[in-house]
Order: C-alpha cells, then structure tokens, then sequence
C-alpha cells in the first residue's frame, strides 16, 4: 500500500516507542526531518531534538540550500552530544569523552528539559558515536538505548545512516532493529521520496509505504 504525504505513518507511533530511521547517504534525510518537526509544531505538539557531533547543523544548512524556511526548526529545544558548533536552541549538553556516552547523565538533563505533553524526539548522527567507539562501548550504547524503549514520556526517532554502520559494523544494523520497536527506511528513487515500515509496533502501518515529491514537501 502506498500513501502520499507521512501523516498515515508519523501519527500511528505511539507514546513510549523507540523507532529505527534508516536512510542511505543520497536520501536527505534532513528533509523527514522537516516534514516530522513541522507536522507535530502545526498540531502544538512537543519536539526536542538530541544533536550528536553536529549534525543538527548539518541538516539545517541543506534545507536551507534547498531553499526550505528552517525558522521554525532552529527554534526547536536541543539537547547537545559532543561536537562543537554552537548551534540552534540548546538546552542542555552532554560530552563524549573518551569515545563514552554518560547516559545517567544525559537521563537527568532530558529529565529536566522534557514537557509533560509526550514529546516527538529525533535522535540526530547516533551512527557517528556507533563509528568511534570501541566494540564493548557500542553494546553498551545499544544496551542503553533499549532501557529507554517503553518510556511514555515520548516517542524517539533515531536517524541511522545505513549505509555507513553496513560498511563499518555490519553486525550492529539488525542488532538495532530488533531492539527497536518499530523500523522506517526512508529513500529516494527518481525524484521520489519514500518512507516504507519494515517493522511495526502499531499492526496499522506495518508493510505500509508513503511517497512524495519536492513540491509537496514545500507545500508542508
């Protein structure tokens, strides 16, 4: 079944979820980032965005080439992970030091920064600290990742670029997927945009595919 527009997908995840995003390195995932972050502002919905080494920057400055209004998008609250740019609306930080991830400490700032509405929480360049780190720091981060499925306080979207964790760690992809409880892959063929569901916590929207162009996207 394919669907126009991301609505029949993005409004089916449910409180307490933890989503896998795969998208290969010519997909622009920037621009489902825009899609999600403005369909869930318009509605007065909560969005808080975890920037890891960046790349919350990095998906910015691409929207903006592609002539896209980002106002509304820099305005959304960042938590911080590594990197160094001072960028966007930054709530809280957390450091990677020596190639870790302090998530007891990360859990206290999200607790601090989080609304009591269910927030909307993209996970941006998680696949950046999956290449630094040492094999037992990434079973950790995995491990840690999976504690947080379940947590109604939101739903996270974590944005993985596919192809660099098959050429690094091939093992780690299906490792992800099967602790998520739900797995999107988003793609790009002939001018196209493609969000597909290889795996559903909500039966709904499991198998299901929406597309949509450039022009639509604008029209958001």
């Amino acid at each position: 079944m394919v669907s126009h527009g991301i609505e029949p997908i993005i409004l089916k995840i449910r409180p307490g979820e933890t989503v896998l995003v795969e998208y290969s390195s010519v997909s622009s995932p920037e621009i489902l980032l825009y899609l999600i972050s403005r369909r869930f502002m318009k509605a007065g919905n909560p969005v808080l965005i975890d920037d890891i080494s960046d790349t919350f920057v990095e998906y910015v400055t691409r929207l903006e080439l592609m002539g896209l209004d980002t106002d509304d998008l820099v305005g959304i609250p960042v938590i911080k992970i590594g990197g160094s740019r001072e960028f966007g609306n930054v709530v809280g930080r957390v450091e990677v030091d020596k190639y870790s991830l302090d998530f007891k400490y990360y859990g206290k700032i999200y607790d601090k920064v989080v609304p009591e509405r269910v927030v909307c929480n993209p996970v941006l360049g998680i696949h950046k600290l999956f290449v630094a780190l040492e094999r037992q720091e990434v079973i950790r981060l995995v491990r840690n990742i999976s504690t947080f499925v379940g947590r109604k306080s939101r739903f996270a979207l974590y944005f993985i670029n596919r192809d660099v964790l098959e050429k690094k760690t091939p093992e780690l992809l299906p490792l992800l997927e099967e602790t998520a409880s739900t797995v999107l892959q988003w793609e790009v063929d002939r001018g196209k945009y493609r969000l597909r569901t290889i795996k559903a916590a909500n039966d709904e929207i499991l198998g299901m595919a929406v597309s949509l162009n450039f022009k639509d996207v604008k029209k958001t």
